[in-house]
C-alpha cells in the first residue's frame, strides 16, 4: 500500500501545476455539492426513535406551552394599580407595533366586548356547559321562594348606583344560571388568583400584572430571538426608568436559549483565541515553518467537506446536530497530519516516510471509522448521521494527509532544532518504574468502580441558567401558584372529536384527583370544550330537566313576582328564549370564535394526530404515581420533562453501551487482519479497556457523571486512544524489528495531538456553560489517561510479551520436536520474522519453497560453506543455517529492502549469516545457490572457477555452458537444477 501512495507522490510532485489544479477543482466541485446540503436543525432527532418514543415527540412538538413568553409588570413597592396599567399599556403596544416582526401574537388583556361575547356564547350554548351537578343547584334555584328572592335580588341592583352595569345581564338570566357555565371557564386557569383589572390579568394582591407573548420564532431560531430579546430588554430598561417602584421582566424556553447561545459564543470564542495563538506558537516553533498550522487543516476541511457533499448526494439533508458535534470530533483527523509532518521533520526521505508511516496512518483511520460507523446502530437519527459523517471524514482525511501533506510541505535543508518537546518525547516512560507502579495501581482500583459512574439524564442540567432569569422562572411560579411540579397531559387521537372526547374522560379524573387532595390544582378544557357525543348527552340531560310543566311553572313564577316589582310582563323574554331553545353541538371553530378563550393554546389538530393539552400542579412526592396511572389510561400521555429525558436518554444508553461493545469486536477484527497476530492485536487494543476503565474510575473519584453530550465524546476519546495504540504498537515493532528505536517521532506526534485536543476541547474546562464544562472535563481525563496508557503500559507489556521473549511462539503449541519441525524447521525459520513488516512475506515464501529448500539441503550435509545469490528476504540461508549451524552461510541481495529485511531477521543470532551489501565483496568459495535469474553472466562465470557446486532455484536462465566447464548435471526436477563440477 506504501509503494501505491508513493507512486502517487511521485506523480503530483512531478506535474505540480496540474496537482495543484486538479485539487482546486476537487475543492470546488465539492463546495458546491456540499451547499446544496439542507440542515435539519430538530433537537429531537438526537433522541431515540421506536413506537413510543416517535409519539411521544409528535405530541412534544404539537405542545404549544414550552414556546410561551409570560411577561410580568410588577410593583416594587405600593404604587397605584393604574401606573401598572399604564406600563403595561406601553409594553403591549410596543410589542404589537415595534416587535410585530418577531411576535405573533400578545395575549392578557381580555377587551370589553370579548367579556360580553363569552358571557353570550356561554349563555347560548348553556346545555354544553353545565355538569350534573349543576343541575341540583338549578332545582334549588327554581322553586317559588328562590325566584322570589332571584328577582328581588336583581331589582336591589338595578336601583343601585352600579345597575347600568348588571342591567343586561339581570335580564337575560333573572336566575343567573349562567354563571353556572361560566364556572367551567375558570378551570382553563390554574388556581385562583387572578383578577381582571381594566381587562388586564391582574394578582390578587394588585402588585402583578401578567401577559403573554407568542413568539413568532421557536427557541431554535437563536440569532432572530437575539434581536428580539435585546429589543425587548432595551425597552424594558427605558421604562423602568421613566416608572418608580415599577419593574418589567419577562420568562420564557426562549430566553434561556437565547442566553445559552449566547454564553456558548462567548466560551468558545474566548477558549478559541486561546487555543489558536498557543497552538499557532507551539506548532511554528516546533516545525520551523510559518504555514504548518494551516496545512495541518487543509486534509481535514478537504476531507469535511467530500463528507457532506457525499451526504447530500446519499439523503439531501443531514442534522444540524450531527454537523457540530462531527465537527468537534474532526479534531482527530489533526492527528493524521502531525503524525507526517513529524515525521518528514525528523527525515525527508520520502519512500521511507510512506513506507513507516502508511500502514498506522490506514490503520487508524479504519479502526476509527469503524468505531464511528456503529452509531448507524443507534436508533437516534441525529446520531446515525455523525456516524456516517465522521467515518466519512476520518477515512479521506486519512487519504487527504498521505498524499497532501508530503506534496505540500517542503522540510528544506535546515536542520531541526532540539526543543523542549523533544526531549519530552525522546523519554521512555514505560521504564520509569514509579509511573507503572502508579498506573497499574490506578487501573486496579479503578476496576472496582468504573461501573459505578452515573448517567446524568436531566438535560436542564446541561443548560445555561444565569441567576437572575431562574429568580424570574421561580417568581412566576409562585405567582401562579404552583409550589410543586407541573404535569403536562395530553389526549389524543386520530381526530379532533376522539382526542377531545378522551380529555373529556381525563377531566373526570382530574376533578376526582383534584377531590382527593392527590393534587393541587389542574388547568383544562375538559369541562368546557366537549365532544360530540358529550355535548349531545349533555343536551339531553338539559331536555330531560326542562319538562313542559317545569318550564310552565318556572315562566309563571318569573312573571308573578317580576310585576309585583314594577317589571313589564315582556322583561324576561330573553330568558324566555333561553329556556325554549332548541339546542344543537357545537364545534371548536365556534369556541375560538367565541373571544379571549385561547383555545388553540390548548388543542392541536392536523391530518396526522390531534392533541388537546391540560397542565396539572402537584407535590414532587406524588409525580411517580400520578404518571404510573395514567401508563395504561389508553389516549393519554402525562409529559414530565424531566422523566421523558431519563426514559429517552436511557434508551440511548443501552444503545451505547451495545455501541461500545460491537466497536471493539469490529476494531479488533480490523487490527487482527492487518496484524494477522492475535497477541499484536491484543497489545493494540488492549490499552482502550485499560483507558475507559482508568478514565471511568478517575470519573468516579472526582463525582463526575456521563451526560448525553459527553457519552458521544467519550467516542472521540475511543478513537484518539486507538491512534495512540496503533502508532505506539508500530514504533515498537519498528524497533523490535530494526534494533533501532523511533520512539522520539512517534511520541512526538502523539504529544502534539495532545496538546491540540487539550488547547481546543480540554480549554473548554474555563467554559461557564456546563455542557461545554462537562465535554471538557471528560476530554481531558481521557486524552490523558489514554497517553499515559500508552506511553507507560502499552510499551511496558509489549517488552515483557515481546522484546524479552524473542521468537516465542505466543499463544502457540511448542512442536519443536514434531517431524514436520524437524524436516521444514517452519518455526524456527518464522519466528525470526514474526512481529516484522515482512512476516506475511516469510510466511508465504516459506509454505511455497519450503519443499525445495529440503529437496535442496539433501546435497548440503556436507559443505562447510554456501553462498545464496539474490538472497531475498533471507529465507533460504536461514533455512541452511538452521539445517546446518556449522556451514558458513554467505547472503547477497542486491535490493535494499529486502537485504534490511534479511539484516532485522539475523539480527539477534548469536551464529551469524554473513549478508554481503555488494558483489565485490563476493568470496570464492565452492558452493553457490542462485534465486532466480542475475543480469550479470560474468559474475558466475568467475564464480564457476572455484565451485564444486552450483544450484539454480527458479531460474530461467541459460546453463549450459556450465557444461563446457566440466559440470555435471546431477539433479533436474521441480525448477531446481543441481551442477556439480567433475573430477
Amino acid at each position: 500500500m506504501s509503494r501505491i501512495f508513493l507512486k502517487i507522490h511521485e506523480f503530483l510532485n512531478g506535474h505540480r501545476s496540474l496537482a495543484l489544479i486538479i485539487a482546486l477543482l476537487y475543492l470546488g466541485l465539492m463546495s458546491f455539492l456540499a451547499s446544496g446540503i439542507q440542515l435539519e436543525e430538530d433537537i429531537t432527532k438526537l433522541v431515540p426513535s421506536g413506537n413510543d418514543q416517535d409519539l411521544v415527540k409528535t405530541i412534544l412538538e404539537e405542545s404549544k406551552f414550552s414556546d410561551k413568553i409570560i411577561f410580568r409588570v410588577k410593583a416594587e413597592e405600593s404604587t397605584d394599580r393604574d401606573s401598572l396599567v399604564s406600563y403595561a399599556n406601553e409594553i403591549s403596544e410596543f410589542l404589537n407595533s415595534d416587535l410585530s416582526e418577531y411576535v405573533a401574537g400578545v395575549k392578557g388583556k381580555i377587551p370589553e366586548q370579548d367579556i360580553k361575547q363569552i358571557y353570550n356564547f356561554v349563555q347560548s350554548n348553556l346545555p354544553i356547559f353545565l355538569n350534573e351537578q349543576d343541575y341540583t343547584i338549578i332545582d334549588d334555584k327554581t322553586d317559588a321562594d328562590s325566584i322570589a328572592a332571584s328577582i328581588e335580588s336583581g331589582y336591589k341592583q338595578l336601583i343601585s348606583p352600579t345597575g347600568f352595569v348588571t342591567k343586561n345581564y339581570f335580564l337575560s338570566d333573572p336566575l343567573n344560571i349562567t354563571s353556572l357555565g361560566l364556572a367551567r371557564l375558570q378551570e382553563l386557569q390554574v388556581g385562583d388568583q387572578y383578577v381582571l383589572y381594566q381587562n388586564y390579568i391582574m394578582t390578587k394582591d394588585q402588585k402583578n400584572i401578567l401577559f403573554f407573548i407568542d413568539p413568532a420564532y421557536p427557541a431554535s431560531e437563536s440569532n432572530r430571538n437575539k434581536k428580539f430579546t435585546a429589543k425587548l430588554e432595551a425597552k424594558i430598561a427605558s421604562l423602568d426608568a421613566r416608572y418608580e417602584s415599577i419593574k418589567g421582566d419577562y420568562f420564557g424556553g426562549l430566553r434561556y436559549s437565547v442566553a445559552n447561545a449566547k454564553q456558548i459564543k462567548q466560551d468558545v470564542r474566548t477558549t478559541v483565541i486561546i487555543a489558536v495563538s498557543v497552538l499557532l506558537i507551539l506548532l511554528v516553533v516546533y516545525y520551523r515553518k510559518f504555514y504548518v498550522p494551516i496545512l495541518l487543516f487543509v486534509p481535514s476541511i478537504f476531507a469535511g467537506i467530500t463528507a457532506v457533499a457525499i451526504l447530500y448526494i446519499a439523503q439531501g439533508s443531514v442534522s444540524a446536530i450531527s454537523l457540530g458535534i462531527g465537527a468537534i470530533l474532526l479534531g482527530i483527523t489533526l492527528d493524521y497530519s502531525l503524525h507526517i509532518l513529524t515525521h518528514l521533520r525528523n527525515s525527508s526521505n520520502i519512500e521511507k516516510l510512506y513506507r513507516d508511516i502508511t500502514k498506522p496512518v490506514i490503520m487508524s483511520s479504519l479502526t476509527t471509522a469503524i468505531a464511528f460507523m456503529c452509531l448507524v446502530f443507534v436508533k437516534s437519527e441525529a446520531l446515525r448521521d455523525l456516524g456516517i459523517f465522521a467515518s466519512l471524514s476520518v477515512l479521506f482525511s486519512s487519504f487527504f494527509a498521505l498524499v497532501l501533506v508530503p506534496f505540500l510541505y517542503k522540510p528544506g535543508n535546515i536542520s531541526a532544532k532540539t526543543t523542549i518537546l523533544d526531549r519530552i518525547s525522546s523519554l521512555d516512560y514505560s521504564r520509569i518504574k514509579p509511573l507503572v507502579y502508579l498506573l497499574s495501581g490506578l487501573f486496579v482500583v479503578s476496576l472496582f468502580f468504573f461501573n459505578k459512574v452515573k448517567f446524568n439524564e436531566d438535560l436542564s442540567e446541561l443548560n445555561y441558567q444565569p441567576e437572575h432569569i431562574k429568580k424570574v422562572e421561580l417568581e412566576l411560579e409562585g405567582l401562579a401558584g404552583r409550589s410543586g411540579k407541573t404535569i403536562l397531559l395530553v389526549a389524543y387521537g386520530n381526530s379532533l372529536d376522539e382526542a377531545l372526547y378522551r380529555n373529556n374522560q381525563l377531566y373526570q379524573d382530574l376533578k376526582s384527583f383534584e377531590s382527593e387532595g392527590d393534587i393541587e390544582n389542574f388547568s383544562s378544557i375538559g369541562g368546557v370544550v366537549l365532544s360530540t357525543e358529550t355535548q349531545e348527552s349533555r343536551i339531553e340531560q338539559w331536555n330531560s330537566f326542562w319538562t313542559p310543566e317545569k318550564l310552565d311553572s318556572v315562566k309563571n313564577n318569573i312573571q308573578k313576582t317580576s310585576l309585583s316589582f314594577g317589571f313589564k310582563s315582556n322583561s324576561f323574554s330573553n330568558f324566555d328564549e333561553v329556556l325554549d331553545k332548541n339546542y344543537s353541538s357545537i364545534g371548536l371553530k365556534d369556541y375560538e370564535l367565541a373571544g379571549s378563550l385561547y383555545m388553540q393554546d390548548f388543542v392541536s389538530n392536523n391530518s396526522e394526530i390531534s392533541t388537546v393539552s391540560s397542565s396539572v400542579n402537584l407535590t414532587e412526592d406524588k409525580v411517580e404515581s400520578f404518571i404510573r396511572y395514567f401508563e395504561d389510561v389508553p389516549g393519554v400521555v402525562a409529559l414530565d420533562r424531566k422523566a421523558i429525558n431519563q426514559n429517552f436518554l436511557g434508551d440511548l444508553k443501552a444503545d451505547f453501551n451495545i455501541l461500545i461493545l460491537a466497536s471493539i469486536v469490529a476494531v479488533f477484527l480490523v487490527l487482527l487482519v492487518f496484524y494477522q497476530n492475535l497477541l499484536l492485536s491484543v497489545i493494540t487494543l488492549l490499552p482502550i479497556a485499560i483507558t475507559w476503565i482508568c478514565a471511568l474510575g478517575i470519573m468516579y473519584f472526582f463525582r463526575i457523571e456521563f451526560n448525553i453530550l459527553n457519552i458521544i465524546i467519550s467516542s472521540f476519546i475511543f478513537g484518539l486512544g486507538l491512534d495512540y495504540s496503533i502508532f505506539i504498537t508500530n514504533s515498537c515493532l519498528k524497533e523490535y524489528e530494526t534494533g533501532k528505536s523511533e520512539l522520539k517521532t512517534y511520541q512526538a506526534s502523539i504529544i502534539l495531538s495532545v496538546i491540540t485536543t487539550l488547547l481546543g476541547i480540554g480549554a473548554l474546562i474555563f467554559a461557564k456553560h456546563p455542557a461545554l464544562k462537562s465535554i471538557s472535563i471528560v476530554s481531558i481525563i481521557g486524552v490523558l489517561t489514554a497517553v499515559s496508557v500508552s506511553f507507560i503500559l502499552q510499551r511496558s507489556l509489549f517488552r515483557k510479551l515481546i522484546f524479552q521473549q524473542f521468537g516465542s511462539l505466543s499463544f502457540r503449541r511448542n512442536n519443536q520436536n514434531s517431524i514436520s519441525e524437524k524436516l521444514y524447521h517452519k518455526d524456527a525459520i518464522l519466528k525470526h520474522y514474526r512481529y516484522h513488516s515482512t512476516y506475511s512475506e516469510a510466511k508465504a515464501e516459506f509454505r511455497k519453497q519450503r519443499e525445495k529448500f529440503l529437496k535442496i539441503s539433501r546435497y548440503l550435509a556436507e559443505v562447510d560453506d554456501i553462498l545464496v545469490l539474490n538472497s531475498g528476504i533471507g529465507i533460504l540461508p536461514l533455512f541452511i543455517k538452521i539445517k546446518y549451524p556449522q556451514t558458513e552461510v554467505y547472503s547477497l541481495e542486491f535490493e535494499e529492502s529486502k537485504r534490511a529485511a534479511a539484516k532485522n531477521a539475523y539480527r539477534l543470532r548469536d551464529d551469524k549469516i554473513h549478508i554481503l551489501e555488494s558483489a565485490q565483496e563476493l568470496p570464492l568459495l565452492k558452493n553457490y545457490i542462485i534465486q532466480g535469474d542475475i543480469q550479470d553472466s560474468s559474475l558466475l562465470k568467475d564464480l564457476s572457477k572455484s565451485a564444486e557446486m552450483m544450484v539454480f532455484l527458479d531460474s530461467e536462465m541459460k546453463t549450459r555452458w556450465l557444461l563446457d566447464q566440466n559440470f555435471e548435471l546431477t539433479y533436474r526436477q521441480n525448477d531446481i537444477l543441481i551442477y556439480r563440477k567433475l573430477t
